[in-house]
């Protein structure tokens, strides 16, 4: 079991310790009126983002991570994950979109001009 994987158990590698940011966002139609008090309401149910960063992956895992997401590739934009979801203190399934995913190529071999691992890899987890 990973600390999180698809429903169909594609897992992701191991976060960096301690890198797994939990926002929880609630969502509000609001303003301010003339005195300026807010006015407004709660606009739908609060949503999970988990932001994750990788110290070090290798190509495969780089390339995993992002097929996931790559619907030319065969990938979907949103997928269903199993995450740790602090609202129930337990893991649960649910379905979530990506951020922006990002990462430095390293050990580039220079006769391929390929990278040999990807370092500070980072991706966020948006709760649909």
């Amino acid at each position: 079991m990973a600390w999180i994987e698809t429903a169909g158990g594609i897992a992701l590698p191991p976060p960096e310790l301690g890198s797994c940011g939990v926002t929880i966002s609630t969502m509000v139609d609001g303003a301010r009126n003339g005195n300026g008090d807010f006015i407004g309401q709660v606009v739908g149910d609060d949503k999970l983002k988990i932001e994750v960063s990788f110290g070090m992956l290798t190509p495969s895992e780089m390339q995993t991570l992002l097929s996931l997401f790559d619907r030319k590739r065969g990938g979907k934009f949103i997928n269903t994950f199993r995450v740790f979801d602090p609202r129930v203190n337990d893991f649960v399934y649910m379905d979530m979109y990506v951020g922006d995913r990002s990462g430095t190529p390293v050990r580039i071999d220079a006769a391929r001009w390929l990278p040999g691992a990807w370092k500070s890899v980072k991706a966020n987890l948006i709760q649909v």
